[in-house]
C-alpha cells in the first residue's frame, strides 16, 4: 500500500516514501547538498528499498526535491535515527525537512526519540531540529558521538549525538 501526503504549504508537492527507482535520483539531490557526505548511488538504492518505511522522500511532479533517510535503532525500538536530511536547494528553508520527518512519525506510532548526528558548522540542520523540540514541546541533549582526533583521524568533523526526547 502506498502512503502519501501533500506538503500542507503547498499541494503540488507529494511526500511518501521512496522505493528503489527513486535511489539514483536520491544520490543526485545528496550531491548537490553540501555539507552531506555522498554516499553510493547503491545505498540510496539499499535504504529505498529495504529500509523505506524509514526514509522520506518529496517530489513535485516527478522530481525528487527532498530525502530523509534513517533506521529505527536496533537497540531502541522507540528510536528513529534520521542519518541525512537534503532538500533542493531551491526549497530550502520552507520547512520541508520538518515535514519529511513528521510523515516518517505519523507512520512509526511507536517512536517517541530522535537521534541525528550534526557537526557543529551544520547550522540549517541544527535550526531544524530545534524547531522540532519547540513544536513537540520534547527535549533534546546532545554529546559527541565520533570525534575528530580518535574516530575520523582528523578528516571529517566531529559529529554530535542530538537526541530529541518526549515527542508527542
Amino acid at each position: 500500500m502506498t502512503i502519501e501526503v501533500y506538503s500542507k504549504k503547498d499541494s503540488k508537492i507529494k511526500i511518501t516514501f521512496p522505493t528503489k527507482k527513486n535511489g539514483s535520483a536520491v544520490a543526485k539531490l545528496i550531491q548537490c547538498c553540501p555539507p552531506l557526505d555522498l554516499n553510493s548511488t547503491y545505498h540510496y538504492l539499499i535504504q529505498s528499498h529495504y529500509f523505506n518505511q524509514t526514509c522520506s522522500v518529496a517530489f513535485e511532479g516527478e522530481k525528487v526535491i527532498a530525502f530523509v533517510s534513517g533506521f529505527i535503532n536496533p537497540a531502541n525500538k522507540n528510536c528513529l535515527f534520521i542519518w541525512q536530511v537534503a532538500i533542493d536547494e531551491s526549497y530550502r528553508g520552507k520547512g520541508l525537512g520538518i515535514e519529511l520527518i513528521e510523515f516518517l512519525l505519523d507512520q512509526n506510532k511507536d517512536v517517541n526519540t530522535i537521534e541525528t548526528s550534526i557537526t557543529k558548522n551544520n547550522i540549517a540542520s541544527r535550526r531544524m531540529f530545534q524547531k522540532i523540540v519547540k513544536k513537540y514541546e520534547a527535549t533534546m541533549y546532545e554529546e559527541i558521538l565520533f570525534d575528530k582526533y580518535e574516530d575520523f583521524s582528523n578528516e571529517h568533523e566531529s559529529e554530535i549525538l542530538v537526541t530529541i526526547s518526549q515527542i508527542k
